[in-house]
């Protein structure tokens, strides 16, 4: 029977797992044997996640829990997004990518590592089993993408690629939605990284998009980070 609210990692599985927990600094807690719970917690304490163990808890018939979230800015604009072909560029470990599907889009996820595929597929299989995703490998800055038809929404987020972007724009479906949020230059000033290449000018996402509609943009400090976002359309 499940715990309500609670998702099952065992303490066996967490390296594996990491992707499935909240960011760095969020509530974390945790249940199970005293002895279990605590070498758990001792094993996120090594990784800079505070936990503590949980006393009050109980049994319930809901659906498990889910710890992670997707991309902020992602998660704001998914109730206007339209469903239809999506394309994750550098998806990562898969959380947009399944929240996406979970949203009723047909997904193509791409990235170039594919350990990071492969907990993309774990992770839809857990939380979004009946979801339509396509994990393709793929060196983005070298290969070709697969553009699908019509191509309904495409998210960058913590990646940047320009000539992609154009692309991107030139291939969009009337009424479709291009999401990007990444690093500026003031972020890599601050930081030392990005790579020159991969931080935005203050205003240059706005030019790079320039033939859509800007539904938002916006560029500020986020939790220590400095991100240009916009959400642009094809009228």
């Amino acid at each position: 029977m499940p715990i309500t609210g609670a998702v099952n990692i065992p303490l066996a599985e967490l390296r594996t797992r990491t992707h499935e927990l909240p960011p760095p600094g969020a509530p974390l807690f945790v249940v199970g044997p005293a002895d279990l719970a605590e070498e758990t917690i001792g094993w996120l304490a090594k990784g800079g996640r505070f936990a503590e163990t949980l006393a009050d808890w109980g049994y319930g018939v809901a659906a498990p829990g889910r710890l992670w979230s997707p991309n902020e800015f992602l998660q704001a604009c998914l109730p206007g997004l339209r469903p239809g072909n999506a394309v994750d560029l550098g998806c990562g470990t898969g959380r947009d990518a399944v929240a996406l599907a979970a949203g009723g889009f047909r997904v193509l996820a791409i990235d170039h590592l594919p350990d990071a595929l492969e907990r993309g597929a774990d992770l839809a299989r857990r939380y979004a089993p009946e979801s339509d995703i396509e994990w393709r490998r793929l060196d983005l800055e070298r290969e070709t993408v697969p553009w699908p038809e019509p191509l309904d929404l495409v998210v960058m987020f913590f990646h940047l690629n320009r000539m992609l972007l154009t692309q991107a724009e030139q291939r969009l479906a009337p009424g479709g939605s291009i999401l990007v949020e990444t690093f500026t230059t003031l972020h890599r000033e601050r930081h030392g990284k990005p790579s020159a290449d991969l931080a935005l000018q203050p205003g240059e996402l706005a030019m790079l998009l320039s033939g859509l509609e800007v539904r938002q943009l916006d560029e500020g400090w986020r939790e220590g980070r400095h991100t240009a976002r916009i959400w642009a359309v094809r009228a």
